[in-house]
């Protein structure tokens, strides 16, 4: 039984090391990525974004880097609850709030969207999203709307009982990164995502709210 014990433990390290299995997703051969079963020539965009955020969004972001090292380079957007271990050279992280959003998510989310909307054919972009994206990235499709406003509404969700595909419905709708609303805001480029999911098997779009997925 131990013996059973210890493969068990060390088979469930192995399917959890990120960016083993971004390395194992991705199948990078020479220029070429996988997603599923469409391949991606990385030699045809000029640019490379990588907009990264959740839980283990620092693991997928220096899988990634790894993955695409030494001949492509990406540059991106880091958001992580806590001060990540070491800087991702050409990153600029934001720590954002959570369960709750803080000014620091408001800021994240303004830098995503300013970002995307700068890209176009040219521009490959890459999401990494994990657990916790819905409150660490925040941004109310009303301007009128304060941080505030939606601190309240976040702790108010997070504490109802409701499933969490119940309450991300009501974020999407309130909010201008969720719902899809990020893949939208680059509506010209390539965008692949790769998700480290904490959400019930066919409610994908629950995850982090669903920032590039239709609601």
């Amino acid at each position: 039984m131990k013996q059973i014990a210890q493969r068990v433990f060390r088979e469930t390290l192995a399917a959890i090391d990120i960016p083993a299995t971004l390395q194992k997703k991705l199948a990078r051969s020479d220029s070429l990525i996988h997603a599923g079963e469409k391949a991606v020539d990385l030699r045809k965009f000029e640019k490379i974004l990588t907009i990264a955020y959740g839980k283990g969004s620092f693991a997928m972001a220096e899988g990634l880097a790894r993955v695409l090292a030494p001949e492509f380079r990406t540059e991106g957007i880091l958001v992580v609850p806590a001060a990540p271990p070491r800087d991702l050279a050409g990153w600029k992280t934001f720590v954002g709030g959570h369960p709750v959003p803080n000014a620091g998510s408001f800021a994240a989310a303004r830098a995503i969207l300013d970002q995307l909307a700068r890209c176009d054919e040219r521009t490959l972009i890459f999401f990494l999203i994990s657990g916790g994206g819905s409150s660490l990235v925040e941004q109310p499709l009303d301007p009128s709307v304060t941080l505030d406003d939606l601190q309240e509404l976040h702790a108010a969700l997070v504490t109802c009982g409701a499933p969490i595909d119940e309450i991300n419905a009501i974020r999407k709708h309130l909010s201008a990164t969720k719902g899809g609303r990020l893949a939208a805001a680059a509506p010209r480029s390539l965008k692949l995502t790769w998700a480290v999911s904490d959400v019930p098997e066919g409610q994908e779009s629950a995850l982090a709210s669903g920032p590039t997925l239709p609601d």
